[in-house]
């Protein structure tokens, strides 16, 4: 199929459209719909009004009639509907509109004027007039077409005019004058009067005399006088209601911390001069920056409004306490003769002061200070005891009080010191050896602080050391934050502690002296030597061989059954020694019957004198070799 037979189709189908829709629309009956104002072109706040709208041909169809701009409506089906508006808001153009069907058939436009509703009239006594103010009730677009007058009592009315006061604007001020030489009644009453094209409308207020007894602040720029411990501010202009006591509600609120802003109020009395005068205690805290806000007020009279925000920077006073030291909180490092002590240190705002710092002295030495928690002393002698002594400082001076630090003769408790042993990174297990002296032993002090990328081997300035108590040797630092610092320190009841050790990377076990090592050495060389030995030994029992000669299987038998006799007798060596050899047969084996012979004592038979001049008795002598079965007997081999 061509392009061009698709475009002919197009067309004949849009053709066919419009057609059909003019034909229906033909067919649809027109329908006219007017909507007016039952209450009016112009309407006044306060008051209810009233738009309707009516359709001929409308019967059946909904009809709607709704506030421009928004989504409730009334709805009717008769032909006819009316909308009511309750308290309209004040507005130049307030439009309405009418649908059928949800289609938009028609609108009309009112407009709103205001309602004379003052809700904030204040008056001040101002000795020679009130000075009377209010916010003004109509929008911008009618200001030009409202004007409002004041009266008191029989006086006659003033205009008011806008307020020139920036602290004021959008309200109305009146300038009521009064007599100051007669007496001022309890109670006044106004009269105001607002006119507008729409009408006038006035209203009726009552103020008592106290109430309109306001100290306003004076206009002109004031004077600051600041001393230790209190401010005052001045202005130029004659003081009103002299005499008065008054109250003075000073807020005080600080730069960067919330929590120390605070809010007081004093009384004070109004003296006669040629000044206008307060005065307020300074906070506590020194050097810090505050933005002070005031008002004021008689007794029984409303408070003025807030004099407009000033900066106030206390005086500076000595630091308000000394530094904490840590519990055992200190070092000795005996190979350089350093002794590190530790403390907690103070808040900035608790040095009340610039040139913040600690100082760190003995009786007889002063410390380096190097850090906002540590000192060091130089060339330390660990046989003598000694109190450290520690203050907070700024540019005004020291802190009144101290702490103090007793360090023991650490020459003499050596056998209460401990030593860290091993840190596993991947557990985070610190461990050490705990001491030797474990009287009045109650456990361990654990310190840790995050590690300073400035100082080696020193806290970081912006953190703090933190403690906690452990019974084991060991103390896992899992869950800590960044690299840290770790230090161990052994806990007495006496107070007679080593101090603390901090981790440097490596174990401080003492190793065992060279002597020991060597003996060690020489002992496990002996004994593996021992070992070889016995070994060669052992392979050369395994080769022994033992030769047994042929035996007869027939066994000799002995006449005198199995008794044993014993022969004395003098025996050359060679029988021992010669190679005499004889062969023992055995018949077939057969159980051998043993006769029961009960064993008597036989006399020993009387020795015989021979001949051989080395034998002296009836034992064998063998002079100097020693032969075997040396009792003196023969003794012949056991029957078998």
């Amino acid at each position: 199929m061509g392009c061009r037979t698709r475009m002919s189709r197009l067309v004949s189908l849009t053709l066919l459209a419009t057609l059909m829709a003019r034909a229906l629309a033909e067919d649809v009956p027109q329908v006219n719909c007017e909507m007016q104002s039952l209450s009016g072109p112009s309407w006044r706040s306060g008051t209810i009004g009233k738009v309707s709208c009516q359709c001929d041909g409308g019967e059946g169809r909904k009809m709607s009639v709704r506030r421009q701009g928004t989504i409730e409506s009334t709805d009717s089906y008769n032909g006819t509907v009316v909308h009511m508006d309750a308290n309209p808001a004040n507005e130049w153009e307030r439009r309405y509109e009418c649908l059928l069907d949800g289609v938009s058939q028609s609108h009309v436009s009112v407009r709103v004027y205001a309602l004379l509703n003052v809700k904030d009239f204040v008056c001040r006594d101002e000795v020679y007039h009130l000075r009377c103010t209010f916010s003004r009730m109509e929008n911008r677009n009618f200001e030009n077409k409202t004007h409002y007058q004041l009266a008191v009592g029989r006086i006659k009315p003033v205009d008011c005019r806008k307020s020139e006061d920036e602290r004021s604007r959008g309200k109305m001020e009146c300038s009521v004058p009064i007599d100051p030489n007669s007496r001022a009644p309890e109670w006044r009453f106004f009269r105001l009067n607002m006119s507008d094209t729409l009408g006038n409308q006035t209203t009726v207020l009552r103020l008592t005399q106290a109430e309109m007894k306001v100290l306003e602040w004076p206009r002109g720029k004031h004077n600051m006088i600041q001393a230790p411990n209190h401010t005052c501010l001045e202005w130029n202009g004659p003081i009103i209601y002299p005499n008065r006591i008054f109250e003075l509600n000073v807020q005080f609120r600080h730069s960067r911390l919330p929590n120390l802003s605070r809010n007081l109020t004093v009384l004070q009395e109004r003296a006669v001069s040629v000044f206008d005068r307060v005065c307020f205690g300074n906070p506590p805290e020194g050097n810090q920056l505050f933005y002070v806000s005031l008002r004021r007020r008689l007794h029984g009279s409303p408070w003025s409004e807030w004099y407009p925000e000033f900066e106030l920077t206390t005086n500076a006073s000595l630091p308000a306490r000394p530094p904490r030291f840590l519990a055992n909180g200190f070092s000795h490092d005996r190979a350089k003769r350093e002794l590190k002590v530790y403390w907690v240190p103070l808040d900035e705002l608790e040095f009340n002061g610039a040139e913040q710092t600690y100082v760190a002295s003995t009786r007889t030495k002063l410390a380096t200070t190097q850090s906002r928690m540590l000192a060091i002393f130089k060339d330390w002698d660990d046989t003598q005891p000694a109190t450290v002594s520690v203050w907070s400082s700024n540019a005004v001076g020291r802190s009144l009080e101290r702490s103090q630090l007793t360090v023991p003769r650490l020459s003499a408790i050596r056998d209460r010191r401990i030593y860290l042993e091993s840190y596993n990174k991947t557990s985070f297990r610190l461990s050490w050896q705990g001491p030797e002296e474990l009287g009045n032993f109650t456990g361990y002090i654990v310190y840790w602080c995050t590690l300073s990328s400035k100082v080696h081997d020193a806290c970081d300035d912006s953190s703090s050391i933190e403690t906690t108590y452990a019974r084991e040797p060991v103390y896992n630092f899992s869950g800590m934050h960044g690299v840290i610092r770790m230090a161990v320190a052994a806990n007495y009841s006496d107070g007679l502690t080593a101090g603390m050790r901090w981790w440097s990377g490596e174990s401080e076990v003492p190793e065992k002296p060279k002597i020991l090592r060597y003996v060690e050495g020489i002992i496990a060389l002996i004994v593996l030597g021992a070992l070889a030995v016995a070994v060669q030994k052992l392979r050369q029992m395994a080769d022994i061989r033992v030769e047994l000669p042929e035996m007869s299987e027939v066994p000799t038998v002995n006449p005198l059954g199995s008794v044993r006799l014993f022969y004395p007798a003098n025996v050359p060596p060679e029988k021992f020694y010669g190679p005499v050899r004889r062969t023992v047969t055995f018949a077939e084996e057969e159980p051998t019957m043993w006769p029961d012979i009960e064993m008597e004592e036989v006399p020993r038979p009387q020795p015989v004198p021979q001949a051989n001049p080395y034998v002296t008795n009836q034992y064998v002598t063998m002079n100097a070799i020693g032969a075997p079965c040396g009792d003196g007997y023969i003794k012949p081999p056991p029957v078998r």
